[in-house]
């Protein structure tokens, strides 16, 4: 066990899928590298620069060295330590408060209270058997016989395919950073960086180094950005940009404890860097991590966000990496939106290489850079933001300024869905895993926020917020909204119905595919009766069939046209549809058809709009052709969602001109 252990083998960068059957398809962890060297006396979690981690990760050396003692034998295995939220491996950010801790005690309370796990993907050693000159094929069956049936939720075997359509598809729904691709038939060559592994990024994520920080500005504290860096071939330390998104305070606080030792009186960097407020130098040894949306044409990060400390990662390793499979698997991501017609009206601003050339999304970069806190300059006015690097997604690392700027991005499309729309807002001023509350009225609201007296049938009239301009929109998320919800009526006429809408929501277990078919059944109905609509995801767990109305539609008869059809389909699939409110009462496994969302004064969650959901999905318009069994609520995101609309642009809008007739809505009602 003392013995020196061989370094992990490396993959390299790939930019295409391979497609011949020699290949297994991995999930790509998001945790800390390490080769585990375990026997019944001692356990090593070594890291790819030579620091043991066994002290951090008790847990971990505990169910290792249960499995030597069961084996009789030493053992030598190539795999990753990552935090598990809720039962599945989660982000690095989850991971970080431990890679460092000393304190026997907290080492512990992490220990006990939110345990790591250990994802094994190989086997260099068994006992004296050398492993790593056979196949990878029959070493990973060899792993499995080891480990397999072991029952321990701290040690895990890697997710495995040699489908990599189903492995894509998973990590897309699941949000993983990529997937690595193995030779079956291929050796394990410790230290080298193989083209017998390959790594297929589906996220722009990378290590950078930190050649120094700038100073603060307004409330934030200690650091305004760090300037990142890398290394090039000839050893000279490029810039790459600079980063202020991603810290909450304890992580500023920590990233600054680290800088001050490495204080230096000069650039590191190879280029002169000139930034906003005064620089300070530091010696170019720490590693951290950082998500971006793209390299920039002069080799710049665009909207980097910090993600952590790599302890675990050497400076001097850390080097520019090609681009993998990211463009592609964003292409992708809208799963069904390729077929669609390309509309231009009412897209996205875009440029060259089909990224937002919107100066509003450009001053959100701006002034996240700088700190977080600026005054946004819009075409109707100023509007102070704040906080922007705070995680409102804490386990995919996107922050309020990426909720700023992607509906920014789609602000087009969205604004005329919610023109003159009543909203009620749902607020999350500490991310989606902090304490929430609804605001019906508006209340203090700054100058240039749209506001209007609005009253319903049952209810006094109140200062509403008012939907249709971005500078509204983007206040509402600066106070802590997430998601959009808005009134199926406008002010003008609001007294009348403007839409109807049908929510499919499934019970516990029910699958997608289940919810999927059912709207398809909706459809059917639709077309007997001559109905005009149109389909949406809901972002959360099901579909929403929305029907446009004809003017001055009273809410009374919009309820009863969604209830008659919500009747239909439940007369006809009793199997899988139902009426029943009370949860409780529910046949199990049955899909609720929910038509009591039409009364005035309720809102429904407006298309395009994010929801409060880990992966930050979005309730994202279909097409009616879109409705099969691959259809995946997870593919759509705040980061897929803007590509979709450059592919197929805004069927939402196109759907909802085309209104119902008072004739087809008077023979649903009278059961012609």
């Amino acid at each position: 066990m003392r013995a020196r252990l061989p370094a992990p083998m490396l993959a390299t960068i790939g930019n295409q899928l391979p497609t011949d059957p020699h290949w297994v398809f991995e999930q790509k962890y998001d945790g800390m590298r390490v080769i585990a060297a375990a026997d019944a006396r001692r356990v090593r979690l070594v890291t790819r620069n030579g620091r043991d981690k066994s002290k951090q990760f008790p847990e971990i050396v505990d169910a290792l060295r249960a499995i030597a003692r069961r084996a009789r034998r030493s053992l030598v295995l190539d795999g990753e330590i990552v935090a598990v939220t809720k039962g599945q491996a989660a982000s690095f950010q989850a991971l970080q408060p431990r890679m460092q801790l000393a304190d026997p005690k907290q080492i512990a309370r992490f220990a006990a209270d939110s345990p790591a796990r250990f994802v094994a993907f190989d086997v260099l050693r068994d006992g004296r058997q050398d492993l790593t000159n056979l196949p990878a094929a029959e070493r990973r069956r060899h792993l499995e016989r080891l480990l397999g049936a072991g029952g321990d939720k701290r040690i895990d075997i890697s997710d495995s395919s040699r489908s990599s359509k189903r492995m894509i598809s998973k990590a897309k729904r699941r949000g993983w950073e990529g997937l690595i691709a193995k030779r079956v038939d291929a050796p394990y060559r410790p230290g080298s960086r193989s083209p017998n592994w390959i790594k297929l990024k589906l996220q722009h994520r990378a290590e950078f180094v930190v050649g120094g920080y700038t100073d603060p500005r307004r409330s934030r504290e200690l650091i305004g950005a760090l300037l990142l860096g890398y290394y090039d071939p000839r050893g000279a330390l490029c810039y790459a940009g600079h980063t202020g998104g991603g810290f909450g305070r304890e992580s500023l606080r920590d990233i600054h404890r680290r800088l001050r030792p490495l204080a230096r009186s000069t650039s590191p960097f190879a280029e002169e860097i000139r930034t906003n407020e005064p620089a300070h130098w530091v010696r170019p040894v720490l590693v951290v991590e950082v998500k971006f949306s793209e390299w920039t044409a002069d080799g710049k990060l665009r909207q980097p966000i910090f993600l952590g400390v790599r302890d675990d990662k050497a400076a001097r390793e850390v080097h520019r990496e090609r681009e993998s499979i990211q463009q592609w698997a964003q292409e992708i991501g809208s799963v069904g939106g390729t077929r669609g017609r390309n509309r231009s009206a009412g897209k996205p601003a875009q440029r060259a290489g089909g990224k937002s050339t919107d100066p509003v999304v450009e001053q959100l970069d701006q002034i996240q850079a700088g700190g977080g806190d600026g005054v946004l300059r819009l075409s109707s006015g100023s509007l102070h933001v704040s906080s922007l690097d705070k995680l409102y997604f804490p386990d995919d690392g996107f922050s309020k300024g990426d909720l700023m700027r992607y509906y920014a991005t789609v602000a087009p499309v969205l604004l005329p869905a919610i023109k003159d729309r009543p909203l009620i807002l749902k607020r999350y001023p500490n991310g989606i895993d902090g304490t929430s509350f609804f605001q019906q009225n508006a209340e203090d609201v700054p100058k240039g926020v749209r506001t209007a007296r609005v009253a319903t049938d049952t209810k006094r009239g109140a200062d509403r917020i008012i939907g249709g301009d971005l500078l509204t929109l983007l206040y509402t998320v600066q106070i802590g909204t997430i998601a959009v919800h808005a009134w199926q009526t406008r002010t003008k006429t609001h007294r009348f119905a403007d839409t109807t809408t049908i929510d499919l929501d499934p019970g516990d277990g029910v699958p997608f595919a289940r919810v999927v078919l059912l709207a398809k059944h909706i459809k059917e109905e639709m077309d007997s009766a001559g109905l005009r609509g149109a389909a949406k995801t809901s972002g959360s767990r099901g579909i929403h069939i929305v029907l446009p109305m004809p003017a001055r539609t009273s809410f009374d008869i919009a309820a009863a046209v969604a209830q008659r059809l919500a009747e239909r389909v439940t007369a006809r699939h009793r199997d899988m549809a139902t009426l029943e409110r009370s949860i409780r009462a529910r046949p199990k496994g049955s899909i609720y058809v929910d038509a009591q969302q039409n009364a005035a004064g309720k809102s429904v969650v407006a298309a395009y709009s994010v929801r409060a959901r880990r992966g930050a999905t979005v309730s994202a318009p279909l097409e009616w052709s879109e409705l099969r069994r691959t259809l995946r609520l997870e593919a759509f995101t705040i980061e897929t969602m803007p590509v979709r609309l450059r592919r197929i642009g805004d069927i939402w809008g196109a759907a909802m001109k085309r209104r119902n007739t008072k004739r087809v809505l008077d023979r649903l009602l009278s059961g012609e």
